[in-house]
């Protein structure tokens, strides 16, 4: 037989490890040690860790170090270690367990410490030479929890090679068995070892991902209590919240399943059709929130009024989104949320409505409105989608290769001059110069001269520099009010920006922007030099397609004013949201599956519906800035002639 590769030898070895503790573990697995051969200060803490660990490591730790019996030292040193690893104090129990390695090498504990120092490597990385030594260790002397969580681990890496036996499934029982005394430890082998502790009389089958493996404990553990909330099974929701805290109190998923825990002790009300919508309507905020607010109610009432529609005010305020988020959920029974508006408050309510497992369809363009986790949607046009837009139509149509960015220093400008720069380097292109301004700013001609790279007046004519210009377009993410004071900047330093040329000549340079960008009052007050620069929005009213048509005419019918981009966006939001909870019903788990699911007829905004990334997924508009007002973008042929 051919000697295996070296891979081959590492999955050789680890087999054979495997094998023999699984032989080794039934053949040892019955002995215990007695009661009466535990020192009484040890047997006391054992008593005491299994209601509070932290009394107990206590309690030892206060014996160590008062000069204690010497025959009694390696115990309490070994059951200090072996309290302080339960409790995640894994740097302190390894020193308690090298201690007794080192100090006691000829006692019967030293293998017991041993293992107990492979337990707490195996907690960082389970390597084949520490499976070798827990696999090797089991004195009859170590703690029943050291002894459990020995077999939890054997039990597990034999369930990861493929090799899930009969035998493996008794590891896993006896591992259980072990650690009867201890509820923390019974907890966590509970769940990590849930698939191999099923038994040929029923029970529940391990939880699987997309690609069929099964899903970590925690996972399994937080799919089970939903589905457990879905048959409104409260009791058994409370005990997998119950479980997790004990044994992973720090995880995610435990922290979520306390927020299911709060929806089983109340009982898990629904209204189906019912939406809370968080709102900042009183305050400085109150005016653009009363515009969501209608947009949102015309889109129901042309539904057919599907939703019962619950407005709560935030005082734009993140303490207070949590609390109403807690009240729509647990007390009003709503089956989805739409909101907040603001960063802060979406950044505070979000892993509430994730916890309670109820789909919040976000209103905010700042952040990563998504990343609290699935029932968490973007519902506005992120500032990703605009600069991808963007650099698509820049690059692919307009032929653009090299650029520079001149931004605010802010976090908008920040965001967006990161966002600019990888999509342009992702399609092979080239940013030239980055020039950060500050935004408080009046005048902009010493960040125009930085980016033209002027260095002061010609010495021979006594004429100013022209700029340099290597590169073909400028990006410029800000409002229209200061993106017209910078291009009036680049006009003053001889930028060929907008109709505008310089007595230098030259060809001129693109001025790209972002839906900041989208009111006809930059045509005024940009004059000449913003003529022709490039934005992208979802919304153009007044223009645009028949569904666009009749939403200018219900919005300006209904509030006597015309719609803005926000309130189009919104009002799509609220059309795909109705259908999500009018196929959902009182269910919130299909609710969030059908918000994926709708497929929009007749947008106003471009939006299709809500991709795999849970942000609505738009085809935005490629605008210009006319001589005006603002219009759909046209091939170059028609654009207005520069000035003389």
């Amino acid at each position: 037989m051919a000697e295996p590769s070296p891979p081959a030898r590492g999955r050789v070895r680890r087999h054979h490890l495997v094998a023999l503790a699984l032989l080794g573990a039934l053949a040892l697995g019955a002995k215990r040690h007695h009661e009466d051969e535990v020192p009484a200060i040890v047997a006391a803490a054992q008593a005491q860790a299994a209601t509070d660990r932290a009394a107990a490591i206590t309690s030892l730790e206060q014996y160590l170090s008062a000069s204690p019996d010497p025959e009694v030292e390696p115990w309490a040193q070994l059951w200090a270690g072996e309290e302080r690893r339960l409790a995640g104090d894994l740097g302190v129990a390894r020193g308690w367990f090298e201690a007794v390695a080192v100090q006691h090498p000829t006692h019967e504990l030293k293998d017991a410490a041993v293992l107990g120092m492979a337990l707490v490597d195996a907690e960082h990385s389970l390597s084949g030479n520490t499976l070798a030594t827990i696999q090797l260790q089991d004195p009859e002397v170590a703690p029943d929890t050291m002894r459990a969580d020995r077999l939890r681990v054997l039990a597990r890496a034999s369930a990861s090679e493929g090799t899930t036996t009969k035998r493996t499934r008794e590891m896993a029982a006896q591992a259980m068995a072990l650690a009867q005394g201890d509820p923390q430890v019974q907890a966590r082998i509970q769940m990590v070892l849930a698939d191999l502790l099923v038994t040929e009389a029923g029970g529940s089958a391990p939880v699987l991902d997309a690609q069929g493996q099964a899903l970590s404990p925690q996972a399994q553990a937080l799919v089970q209590a939903r589905r457990a909330m879905a048959r409104h099974a409260f009791d058994e929701v409370l005990s997998q919240a119950d479980s997790a805290q004990a044994a992973w109190p720090d995880s995610p998923e435990a922290a979520q399943l306390q927020w299911l825990a709060k929806r089983a002790r109340a009982k898990d009300p629904t209204v189906a059709g019912r939406v809370g919508v968080l709102l900042p309507l009183s305050g400085e905020y109150a005016p653009p929130a009363q515009r969501l607010k209608d947009a949102i109610s015309l889109a129901n009432a042309q539904a057919g009024s599907p939703l019962d529609l619950v407005f709560v005010d935030t005082k734009a305020d993140a303490t207070t989104a949590v609390q109403l988020t807690q009240q729509l959920v647990l007390e009003k029974g709503c089956v989805a949320l739409m909101g907040p508006l603001h960063k802060d408050a979406v950044a505070a309510a979000s892993p509430v409505a994730q916890g309670l497992g109820v789909p919040m369809i976000t209103l905010t363009q700042s952040g990563d409105p998504t990343v609290a986790g699935d029932y968490v949607f973007g519902g506005l046009v992120s500032l990703e989608q605009q600069v991808d837009a963007l650099v698509d139509h820049a690059m692919g149509t307009m032929g653009k290769r090299s650029f520079t960015v001149m931004h605010p220093r802010n976090a908008y400008g920040d965001s967006a001059r990161d966002l600019f720069v990888a999509a342009v380097t992702k399609r092979g292109g080239t940013v030239v110069r980055v020039i950060p301004y500050d935004p408080e700013a009046k005048d902009y001609r010493n960040d125009a001269r930085l980016l033209g790279q002027k260095k002061g007046a010609r010495p021979d004519k006594g004429e100013p520099d022209p700029p340099t210009v290597d590169f073909d377009a400028i990006f410029l993410p800000d409002n229209f009010r200061r993106a017209t004071l910078v291009a009036s900047a680049l006009a003053y330093e001889e930028f060929p920006v907008g109709a505008f040329r310089p007595r230098f000549g030259g060809d001129g340079v693109a001025l790209l922007g972002l839906n900041g960008w989208n009111t006809d009052s930059i045509v005024s007050e940009g004059g000449d030099y913003m003529t022709g620069a490039i934005l992208v929005d979802a919304f153009l009213p007044s223009q645009g397609s028949a569904a666009v048509q009749s939403f200018d005419s219900a919005y300006t019918s209904a509030y006597d004013r015309d719609p803005v981009m926000l309130d189009a966006v919104v009002f799509d939001d609220a059309r795909i949201v109705a259908a999500a909870v009018q196929a959902g019903g009182e269910d919130r788990d299909e609710i969030r599956d059908q918000l994926s699911k709708v497929q929009l007829i007749g947008p106003v905004t471009g939006a299709r519906g809500f991709g795999a990334d849970r942000e609505v997924d738009r085809t935005l508009l490629v605008l210009r800035v006319g001589t005006e007002h603002i219009e759909e973008w046209k091939p170059p042929e028609d654009e207005v002639a520069p000035s003389p």
